[in-house]
């Protein structure tokens, strides 16, 4: 195990990826500060389906670090750990999400002749891509909800689901000025981790695994400069 680096930050960004080991694969969790302050703030050998490990660890880094937020997708394994106030969904991966969804039930409808649904999924669209984003539940959106909260299957049910789906999610999204995504964390996970884990062959020991983003993220240094005199 890696043990975070005594840092604040205020929004903390957590997120799963594999890592391929000699006949195995394995789960890592990256913690990461998302704002200027921000940085690789540690790495678990965690996987998200190992739900009270994950909670454990998260909850203790949170405390390490005096995050005020926890910024995630909606991974079901992440709910309850914070109040609701203090746990905000990535904006990427909701609207990503809910978009392709909202377009596949798009072209169903265009297949099945459904002009209504159709015609709602386009609406639905076009409020999702919608700038600025509406902080609260847009009355646009609660209109279509109403429009199908009665239907119960085929079709119909499917876009009552999504539907109803976005109006619950709709404002645990982060409205964060600075940034409302957890970006940074996949970055991080990209640049110090999926890189090297595709270029060569995969890792042997756990440890390696741990160490090899703190190394990567060091070297890497601030806007790409390494400052060798921490180099103790």
């Amino acid at each position: 195990m890696v043990s975070p680096p005594p840092m604040r930050v205020r929004v903390l960004g957590v997120d799963d990826t594999g890592a391929a080991m000699a006949g195995r694969d394995a789960g890592v969790l990256f913690f990461v500060g998302i704002g200027p302050e921000g940085g690789l703030v540690g790495v678990q050998p965690v996987h998200e389906e190992q739900t009270d490990k994950v909670r454990r660890h998260v909850a203790k880094v949170m405390t390490q670090v005096q995050a005020q937020e926890l910024r995630t997708d909606e991974h079901s394994v992440y709910e309850g750990i914070m109040p609701e106030k203090q746990h905000r969904l990535c904006l990427t991966h909701w609207r990503k999400s809910k978009g392709k969804r909202a377009f596949d039930l798009h072209r169903q409808a265009v297949a099945e002749e459904a002009v209504l649904e159709a015609q709602t999924m386009e609406e639905l669209l076009v409020l999702l891509r919608k700038k600025p984003r509406a902080p609260t539940v847009p009355e646009e959106l609660s209109r279509l909800v109403r429009r199908y909260i009665n239907a119960r299957r085929g079709l119909p049910w499917k876009v009552n689901q999504l539907l109803q789906h976005i109006e619950r999610t709709w404002e645990k999204v982060s409205d964060d000025p600075v940034d409302p995504t957890n970006n940074v964390t996949e970055r991080m996970i990209g640049l110090t981790f999926k890189i090297r884990s595709k270029t060569m062959r995969g890792f042997k020991a756990m440890h390696k695994v741990l160490a090899h983003p703190h190394l990567s993220f060091f070297l890497r240094g601030q806007v790409g400069i390494c400052d060798l005199r921490k180099v103790v």
